[in-house]
């Protein structure tokens, strides 16, 4: 179900992932990335990589039911999710729609495992196009005149997912593109923790979600998406 659309290469590259995700054994969500060049305001400390987190549930074991191949699964307490990582270019409403030819929605993030793992599979997808900094498309949105935010996939409940960087979210308003009403996850791939270049100065972690404006594609020119 994945796809790869490139549209071109330099420091960062132009194109957009996005990952599926549906319940298991019922075609049922979907989520999506843009790399960027920067989001808001960062403090003068530089970031760390994440370790990897304990998987819900307890160990793995055979007899555990799974999710087909080609599939992540995520041991949630409503369920088994399934999760799926592709490459496109969209924006967040094409994202939904791209999803929805899949049979899916695009997904929220329940927990810390999953953070860590969307976040490790958008590296591992980009690494043969020398993409250092990505953003994923979250099934997510802001509450009405609020700094908070809500799942729209109708499967991930609770906060534990939402982990946002430094000074994150900030609804920052810029170029008269209006609030920040959704979310991305944001991946930094090992060449950005050796070299951070012009984003050393930047606070967030790989894995960690920062508020972005729904109507962006790419922004600037190099940039990434994911989708389901």
């Amino acid at each position: 179900m994945g796809f790869l659309n490139l549209l071109g290469i330099s420091l960062f590259l132009s194109l957009l992932i996005s990952t599926v995700a549906r319940d298991f054994g019922d075609d049922s969500s979907c989520d999506s990335s843009e790399e960027h060049g920067g989001h808001g305001n960062h403090g003068p400390r530089s970031p760390r990589p994440p370790s990897r987190p304990p998987v819900p549930g307890g160990p793995d074991n055979a007899n555990r039911p799974k999710c087909g191949q080609g599939w992540f699964t995520s041991y949630r307490p409503q369920g088994i999710w399934c999760l799926r990582v592709g490459i496109g270019k969209m924006d967040y409403n094409g994202a939904i729609a791209q999803c929805a030819t899949f049979g899916g929605v695009l997904s929220g993030v329940q927990n810390d495992w999953e953070r860590w793992l969307l976040a490790q599979e958008a590296n591992r997808q980009t690494l043969a196009y020398n993409v250092q900094y990505s953003g994923m498309w979250l099934g997510a949105q802001r509450n009405s005149e609020s700094n908070t935010f809500y799942w729209t996939d109708g499967h991930t409940v609770g906060t534990e997912g939402l982990r946002f960087g430094s000074g994150q979210p900030d609804n920052e308003n810029t170029a008269g593109r209006g609030p920040q009403n959704c979310l991305q996850l944001i991946a930094l791939s090992p060449g950005y923790w050796n070299n951070p270049g012009k984003f050393a100065s930047w606070t967030t972690s790989s894995g960690l979600l920062d508020d972005y404006w729904c109507i962006v594609t790419e922004e600037p020119s190099q940039r990434i998406n994911f989708q389901n």
